[in-house]
């Protein structure tokens, strides 16, 4: 639902730049842990790198039940970055690009993330 394809950046300039935004409802199971009450909404600047892609949000909002608990989410500016191949001592957080598709999935991102905002208001 979130893979983005990014093959036209990749092969493009350092520097290159996409925008995306989503609004919309998200079904039920999409996510085993996580129950969308509104619709997703954010929006995303695509940017190429040397060795990857650098993805900024500019907002992500919705209201989700977790553990049983109504949240609502609006979170603030965040950044993700993907590369074609990964690297020892790499960060967590940085994830790689499926070359195979050249595609990138947001999906995991934006699970964690919500994760992460009803951690911190539990």
């Amino acid at each position: 639902m979130f893979t983005i394809p990014v093959g036209d950046l990749i092969s493009s300039y350092t520097g290159d730049n996409r925008e995306f935004a989503f609004a919309g409802p998200i079904f039920d199971g999409y996510y085993e842990d996580i129950r969308f009450l509104s619709d997703l909404e954010f929006a995303v600047s695509i940017m190429t790198l040397d060795d990857g892609i650098y993805i900024s949000w500019s907002y992500l909002k919705t209201t989700v039940e977790y553990e049983g608990k109504k949240e609502t989410i609006d979170l603030a500016p965040f950044d993700r970055t993907w590369k074609i191949k990964l690297e020892k001592g790499d960060p967590d957080d940085i994830s790689e690009i499926d070359m195979r598709s050249q595609t990138i999935d947001l999906g995991p991102v934006i699970r964690e993330e919500i994760i992460m905002e009803c951690c911190n208001s539990f």
